[in-house]
């Protein structure tokens, strides 16, 4: 046959199957038993095929009912399941999304508790990674990304941008090979985060310092270890003050170059989403919210 047969009828049968009983069945469904029997009745034409042996107040299932009741039984047990842990969730909807780790850790997750305030129907799981999305085959609805952009078949949103600033722990600043200007860097220990795209030299460059080296060099993959690096005494590090902000404000970290301007080559942390998640309202109010955020200036 080309169609199933009624669901209620499936229903009614798997149930009857695993109790054998009409009116043990028909209390667990709460309808009466002339009805269940109704509906096993209804089965039996559809699939031209006697289902059970009816002896006496006993049923029995026949050969056909014992496979066919073996070949659905999994698939209500699937159902149940299904039931249960979507039930399990709630009211909540799952708001996915994936963040280079140092952005993740220093300005966005201290924001957190602030937007989970604010829509107490998503839930968010935040992936730190920096890799490509695939979002035709990944469970991801959107993700920050580091660069300028643009990224082809996404919609973007400019959140923070990249204006880098030179910045010691307070001794370099007061010791004996203190720092007083900007050619005082040859003394001193370069601290480089390999991810970002503007570097060193651009900023020596755009202070007219073409050819200046540091002492020696030190390099980290991630801006948060840069930036623990440089509160440590351990060299000069160049970074972005909105990630460098909780030690600045702690005075770990100072600018000893404060009258220079920062370097911005159009760098940024975007939003991105495939256009139909940007549509999502989980998506949208991230978006939202994070927009707000980015022109918020620091808070304590």
């Amino acid at each position: 046959m080309d169609t199933l047969p009624p669901l209620t009828a499936l229903r009614a049968f798997e149930a009857v199957a695993t109790r054998l009983s009409v009116k043990a069945a028909a209390e667990a469904l709460s309808i009466t038993p002339s009805a269940l029997s109704h509906q096993l009745r209804v089965l039996e034409e559809a699939l031209g095929l006697k289902l059970f042996h009816r002896l006496n107040r006993r049923l029995l299932l026949t050969d056909a009912g014992q496979v066919y009741f073996s070949k659905i039984a999994p698939a209500f047990e699937t159902l149940r399941a299904a039931t249960a842990e979507i039930a399990e969730r709630g009211q909540a909807d799952t708001l996915v999304v994936t963040a280079p780790a140092s952005f993740a850790e220093i300005w966005l997750l201290p924001r957190l508790p602030r937007f989970l305030a604010e829509h107490p129907e998503v839930d968010l799981r935040i992936e730190a990674t920096s890799r490509p999305i695939d979002y035709g085959r990944e469970a991801v609805d959107a993700s920050i990304r580091y660069g300028m952009g643009p990224w082809p078949g996404l919609e973007s949103r400019r959140l923070v941008s990249e204006r880098l600033v030179a910045l010691c722990a307070p001794a370099l600043v007061h010791g004996r090979d203190r720092i007083r200007t900007p050619a005082d860097l040859a003394r001193q220990t370069l601290i480089h985060s390999d991810q970002r795209l503007t570097g060193w030299t651009a900023w020596l460059r755009r202070h007219k310092l073409v050819g200046l080296r540091g002492s020696r060099n030190l390099r980290f993959s991630q801006s948060a270890h840069s930036l623990r690096a440089a509160v440590q005494g351990l060299g000069v590090v160049l970074e972005n003050r909105i990630m460098a902000q909780d030690a600045l404000a702690s005075g770990a970290l100072v600018e000893p170059f404060a009258d220079l301007a920062p370097v911005d080559e159009g760098v940024a942390y975007h939003l991105v989403a495939p256009p139909d998640r940007m549509a999502m309202p989980k998506v949208r109010a991230l978006v939202a919210w994070l927009e707000a955020e980015a022109e918020t200036p620091p808070r304590p």
